[in-house]
């Protein structure tokens, strides 16, 4: 199965083997054109470079390497790295699935969705990655273009039909998926994120909305307009002559063609049920209104590739790890684990979780060394909802963690009965013991992670291994 050293192509010197070529991105943190010469003792025969850049001195020295000065050195790695490997992206069928909310439930109920048709699948996303059924480790997070499409390869090479894959906005942004196009492309919803790295939501949408200029000929665009970003992409949208078919969704009826008008008819632990297009569907392991709108997007992608969906198809959905993953405490009480890590994502579980119980205890940090602007709004979203709130570390970096932490306090403090446990093993531990069989304890911000990272350290951290202690 692939591992990501010796490509043919890459911009980082761990993966430069004999005869790579080698791409010198200048990154936030280092620039690569400082690592040319690494790159080339460690085998590589070709430097892509900015043609801004004086390569003179290094190139005097390498008279066997050849040096290619290029406009764009990020879209040349993308480039480059597909048509090195004969553009495997080409030869796969492609739904991509961005927003700022509902990416990861949306890809694995689309890649069971597709599993149950009889399609073989890859994954890609913020869990895991996967061909078939077996996972692919990465170094990185998030795939550069130079190991994107050194997986897209390995899919070719396994007979992968579809592949299935959040794409992100620095994605977009930073060029990691240009030049490829999708068959299919999904808009779930946009609400404040980021925003250390855009200067404002609209600046944030358009990089969402890059997505769309990259649909196939005959392709399909699937958006949810009850999301008020969504519907100004729709109108976009439907303004242009398109290659492709603009199909929405959403609850609220709109005068969209290729409109589909839905209704919850059940929300509960019992699971979710929708109606659409007067026809029912059920997953017994959602709930929310949110993953009502995950579970009708994969629907739709479904529809636009087999009109004879079974609409029971995911009645044997297993949920996802660390999206709303539940864990029965031993006094009864119901424990979800959460990535939730941002005020709309916050407002959107916490809704959900609220009727359920008339005893809400919610533990939460917030990241380090990332947006400060949405911590006190985190703070009082989780007023408006919880009974009780537990403060702790989520992963506080470099950054000092009584300062996050007094950041998070003017949106909460004098509000309702606080508790705050910097250490998340001890912060757990009082959670569970101010429970009953009638509590509602949601764990968020971690999510599926198994680490902490304390300083520059990374240390073994699950939530859900913790809950589960009691």
């Amino acid at each position: 199965m692939l591992d990501f050293k010796n490509l043919l192509v890459t911009c980082h010197t761990d993966f430069v083997g004999k005869n790579s070529t080698f791409v010198a991105i200048k990154g936030f943190k280092t620039d690569g054109f400082d690592f040319i010469e690494d790159a080339i003792k460690k085998g590589a025969k070709e430097i892509v470079f900015d043609q801004s850049r004086d390569i003179s001195k290094i190139s005097s020295k390498y008279p066997s390497i050849k040096f290619l000065p290029v406009e764009n050195t990020r879209k040349s790695l993308a480039l480059i790295a597909s048509e090195r490997l004969g553009n495997p992206h080409k030869k796969l069928k492609l739904i991509g699935v961005t927003g700022t909310k509902g990416k990861t439930t949306t890809t694995f109920l689309i890649e069971h969705l597709l599993q149950k048709i009889g399609f073989k699948t890859a994954l890609l996303g913020s869990i895991k990655n996967k061909i078939l059924h077996s996972e692919v480790q990465s170094p990185l997070t998030t795939l550069n273009a130079d190991m994107l499409h050194a997986f897209f390869h390995e899919c070719v090479t396994n007979n992968v039909d579809y592949v299935v894959m959040e794409v992100s906005s620095h994605a977009l942004s930073l060029d990691r998926i240009y030049g490829v196009e999708f068959d299919i492309a999904c808009f779930t919803n946009l609400a404040p994120e980021h925003m250390d790295f855009y200067k404002d939501l609209n600046d944030y949408f358009e990089a969402k909305s890059i997505l769309f200029n990259q649909i196939k000929q005959n392709g399909h665009a699937i958006i949810n307009t009850d999301d008020t970003f969504g519907e100004k992409l729709a109108i976009m949208l439907n303004t242009k002559k398109n290659k492709f078919s603009v199909n929405t969704y959403g609850q609220k009826k709109q005068n969209f063609s290729n409109f589909h008008q839905f209704t919850i008819l059940q929300n509960s632990l019992a699971g979710l049920k929708v109606s659409i297009d007067h026809k029912e569907l059920l997953s017994p392991q959602l709930f929310g209104e949110f993953n009502a709108y995950n579970m009708l997007m994969a629907t739709l992608v479904g529809f636009t590739i087999n009109k004879n969906l079974q609409l029971n198809i995911f009645e044997d959905f297993k949920g996802v790890p660390g999206r709303l993953q539940k864990h029965i405490l031993k006094n009864g009480a119901f424990a979800f684990v959460d990535y939730a890590h941002n005020p709309s994502s916050f407002e959107a579980v916490l809704k959900a979780l609220r009727p359920l119980s008339k005893h809400l205890i919610v533990l939460f940090g917030c990241g380090g060394d990332r947006d400060r602007t949405k911590r006190p709004m985190m703070g009082q979203i989780t007023a408006k909802y919880a009974d009780e709130v537990i403060i702790t570390n989520d992963n506080p970096r470099t950054e000092d963690p009584q300062n996050i932490i007094s950041e998070i306090l003017p949106g909460i403090e004098g509000l309702i009965k606080l508790t705050i446990e910097p250490d998340r093993k001890k912060a757990i531990e009082i959670t569970a013991s101010k429970s009953n069989k009638n509590t509602v304890i949601a764990l968020l911000g971690k999510g599926h992670e198994n680490y902490q990272i304390l300083g520059t350290k990374k240390i073994h951290f699950d939530d859900f291994e913790e809950i589960s202690k009691f």
